[in-house]
């Protein structure tokens, strides 16, 4: 397999895994705006598979050495708005990933911490339920 063809199906793996990272944050904000009680699990899933495709993106565009600031971290922060924030960064990550996929790589990280942050605030909740 050749250097062009290796870049190929790492581009095609990096388009599937932000696909389903955006489904997932897509199923995530759905539940949340519901009240599902399954919410924190599908943030932690839309999570996850943010990172996953963070990681494969790194890999594909060479930026394994790239550690983009995190964002401020928001005192009184709610879940809804956080994870439609992550949905906003995560297109512009798509979107930008054959330009400028260091800023694309940017916004993917800026989704990774949004989501985190709230399924931190969905488990602290839900502990405080308990």
């Amino acid at each position: 397999m050749d250097i062009a063809e290796e870049q190929r199906m790492l581009e095609e793996k990096v388009g599937k895994a932000l696909e389903e990272a955006r489904t997932k944050l897509e199923m995530a904000l759905d539940s949340l705006s519901k009240g599902g009680a399954d919410s924190e699990k599908r943030v932690w899933l839309a999570e996850e598979a943010s990172e996953y495709s963070s990681l494969l993106y790194s890999l594909t565009y060479g930026l394994e050495d790239e550690d983009p600031p995190v964002p401020v971290r928001k005192r009184n922060a709610e879940s809804i708005p956080l994870v439609k924030e992550s949905a906003e960064s995560l297109k512009l990550a798509t979107e930008l990933r054959g330009k400028l996929p260091l800023e694309g790589y940017r916004h993917l990280r800026n989704a990774v911490y949004k989501l985190r942050q709230a399924h931190y605030i969905l488990e602290k909740a839900g502990m405080k339920k308990r």
